[in-house]
């Protein structure tokens, strides 16, 4: 069976009524006191079953617990809340429904492959959109935004992705700019459920278009401090080459200065939206022309959105952008065991 890491506090730094406590604020905990002997013990995570619950088996308990990295704290929140908080953060709350039930998925999918890679030492998973996901206290939301992504989480209860028998990488991102992009062409490595697929209806999106202007001094300084071989002398019309690009229809190589830039490393440097992107270049100014917003590896959310609008079900959202997956639903082996996180 499948094995998920699940902190293990001591006793003495939480003390025996810790468990029970009501609130949120209650429930942190400071991550610098906690003893450097704390470790994960591993609970039982059974596969994910296709078939719908038999007399003998339960679907999965969303109200069991995990553990949330926020800054220095310790956050113990349910599965359920916590997912609740992801997709607040992570996708308006007014997309429609079946787009926010394709990001509930991606997300309970992506929060319990993180639980079993041990990423944090002290968590299952963090707080931030650019390491993890995003949340944020569903509290401090309109109500009416949480009753909808609630309705999200709570209709696809324990379902998840699986390439294999396997819980997937669910990665997701803003927008495409019509075109999603594979692992490959961004991380290095082959991913067979994360390849490159068209992802139309975008055009509208806020994010899908921007612009970045900087002036030769602003861009040399840029580059330079990465390539310092780079030759920027002279006017800036001179310093750009040849471009390849991905099957995704990102920069994959651009030459800049004679020496080769990755498409993906002139985002990270310059903070480039996306890696399809195009540049002109004058005597005093190079304007970037950027489209779509994010890695673009996986789930479009406003592609999602697009399908959704489209009436096509969140089934359908999920088995386009991840490619030969298969949607399960986590199953307990018996009423009286638990089958995640407590």
């Amino acid at each position: 069976m499948k094995r998920i890491l699940i902190l293990f506090l001591a006793a003495a730094l939480l003390g025996a009524g810790f468990m029970l406590l009501p609130s949120r604020e209650e429930k942190e905990v400071d991550i610098n006191n906690i003893m450097s002997t704390s470790e994960y013990v591993p609970i039982e995570l059974n596969a994910p079953q296709s078939q719908s619950p038999s007399a003998d088996e339960k679907p999965f308990d969303e109200s069991q617990q995990l553990w949330v990295q926020q800054g220095s704290q310790l956050l113990r929140l349910s599965l359920q809340e916590y997912l609740v908080g992801v997709l607040l953060a992570e996708m308006p709350a007014d997309f429609p429904m079946e787009a926010l039930k394709a990001q509930a998925i991606a997300s309970r999918t992506f929060a319990l492959k993180q639980g079993e890679a041990g990423k944090h030492p002290f968590a299952h998973i963090c707080a931030s959109g650019s390491c993890c996901q995003g949340w944020v206290d569903p509290s401090e939301y309109d109500s009416t935004a949480v009753l909808r992504v609630h309705q999200a989480v709570e209709q696809t209860d324990g379902l998840v992705l699986t390439y294999e028998g396997k819980l997937i990488d669910a990665t997701f991102f803003s927008c495409s700019g019509g075109q999603t992009e594979a692992a490959v062409a961004v991380w290095g490595g082959e991913i067979p459920y994360l390849q490159s697929v068209d992802s139309p209806g975008e055009e509208d999106a806020a994010p899908y278009w921007d612009t970045l202007a900087l002036d030769g001094q602003q861009f040399s300084q840029c580059l330079l401090a990465a390539y310092p071989e780079a030759n920027l002398s002279g006017s800036p019309i001179d310093w750009f080459g040849a471009i390849s690009y991905t099957d995704g229809g990102g920069v994959d190589t651009i030459f800049i200065g004679g020496v080769p830039v990755k498409g993906t490393s002139l985002r990270s440097l310059l903070g480039l939206r996306s890696t399809i992107f195009s540049v002109e270049a004058s005597s005093d100014q190079i304007t970037i022309t950027t489209r779509g917003f994010g890695h673009r590896v996986g789930l479009s959310q406003y592609g999602a959105k697009a399908m959704a609008e489209k009436n096509c079900g969140f089934e359908e959202i999920l088995l386009h952008y991840y490619q030969n997956t298969t949607i399960k639903r986590l199953l307990c082996e018996t009423t009286e065991q638990p089958c995640a996180f407590h």
